[in-house]
C-alpha cells in the first residue's frame, strides 16, 4: 500500500507587510499554500487579518515575534537602547547569558495571543519568528503559556540537510536542533509536524525551481506530518523601504529577493502534481 505525505504548507511573516500577505494569498489561491502564521505587532496586520477572513480555507496561526518591530508589552530584557526588538543573534546570546527575563518573555506571549483572539481568530499553532521558540531559555520560559493556550506548535527538526533562519547550518548547529526539538516535543506534550523542511536550507546561493520543491519533498519519509516552510513575497518595495536603515539590510535584501523568486514558483501551477502527498494544515492535527 503506498503511504500518501502529509505535507502542511505554511507562510511565516503574514502581516509584516503588504506585500507579504498578498503573495502569501496569492500562493494560497494557486493551491500551494495550505497554513500561514500572523504577526500581531507589524503594520500590516490588520490588512492580513481582512485577507484572512475572505479566505477561510486557510489556516491560520500565530507567529511569535520577539525580533521584528516593538513589543506589545514593557519588555526592558528584550529591547534595544530605541525600545525595538533585538535582532535575533543579540537576543540569543542575551538569553544565552541568563539576562533575560523569563516574566517578560511569557507575558508578551500572553499578549500576542490576546491580540490575536481580539482581532477575531483563533491560532491553528504557533510558530515563531526566526524559531526563537527553539532556543531552550526562551522555550522554558514560553513552556506555561504554550501548554495552557496553543493547540499545536511548529518544531523545528531537520532531516539529514540543516535548516537555519536563512540557510545551511554545520553539523553542530544541525545536532543541537535536533536535542532541542526532543526537548520542545516532550515538553510541549501536544500535536506538531516531525519535521520542518524549506528550500531557503539550499542556500541564498542556489537558483530555485519547481524542481527545487518536488525534490524536497520527495526526500522527507512518509511518516508524521512535514511542514514545507514558504515566504513567498510579493513585490515587496515596501520590505526594502522599511530596511532602509537596517543593521542588516543587505541580508535582508538578498533574503527579500528569494522570497520573490519563490511567489513566482508558488503563485504557478503543478509543484505538487504528481506527487503522493496530502494536503493539510494544522488545524488537521487537532
Amino acid at each position: 500500500m503506498i503511504v500518501r505525505r502529509r505535507l502542511i504548507v505554511n507562510a511565516d511573516d503574514f502581516g509584516l507587510a503588504s506585500s507579504v500577505s498578498q503573495g502569501i494569498i496569492e500562493a494560497h489561491q494557486a493551491g500551494h499554500v495550505t497554513s500561514t502564521t500572523l504577526m500581531v505587532n507589524t503594520p500590516g496586520t490588520v490588512e492580513a487579518v481582512g485577507l484572512a477572513e475572505a479566505n477561510q480555507g486557510l489556516g491560520v496561526g500565530l507567529h511569535f515575534n520577539l525580533t521584528e518591530g516593538r513589543p506589545l508589552t514593557d519588555v526592558p530584557s528584550l529591547v534595544d537602547a530605541q525600545g525595538n526588538f533585538l535582532l535575533r543573534g543579540s537576543l540569543l546570546r542575551r538569553s544565552a547569558l541568563g539576562r533575560i527575563d523569563p516574566a517578560e518573555v511569557a507575558g508578551e506571549l500572553e499578549a500576542q495571543l490576546d491580540r490575536f483572539s481580539d482581532l477575531g481568530l483563533k491560532p491553528t499553532h504557533l510558530d515563531s519568528h526566526e524559531h526563537v521558540h527553539m532556543a531552550p531559555p526562551l522555550f522554558r520560559a514560553m513552556e506555561p503559556v504554550l501548554r495552557d493556550r496553543v493547540s499545536a506548535l511548529r518544531v523545528v527538526e531537520p532531516d539529514g540537510i540543516g535548516i537555519g533562519a536563512g540557510g545551511p547550518i554545520s553539523r553542530g548547529r544541525e545536532l543541537a536542533l535536533q536535542l532541542s526539538a526532543r526537548l520542545v516535543r516532550r515538553r510541549f506534550g501536544g500535536p506538531t509536524n516531525a519535521r520542518l523542511v524549506s528550500v531557503h536550507q539550499l542556500g541564498l546561493n542556489r537558483t530555485w525551481s519547481h524542481d527545487s520543491y518536488r525534490s524536497l519533498v520527495e526526500s522527507v519519509p512518509a511518516n508524521g506530518v512535514t511542514e514545507l516552510m514558504v515566504h513567498p513575497f510579493a513585490e515587496a518595495s515596501d520590505l526594502v523601504a522599511r530596511y532602509a536603515n537596517d543593521p542588516i539590510r543587505d541580508t535582508r535584501l538578498a533574503f527579500i529577493e528569494k522570497c520573490r523568486i519563490e511567489h513566482r514558483i508558488l503563485t504557478s501551477s503543478g509543484i505538487f502534481e504528481g506527487l503522493d502527498v496530502v494536503l493539510c494544515n494544522y488545524r488537521d492535527l487537532v
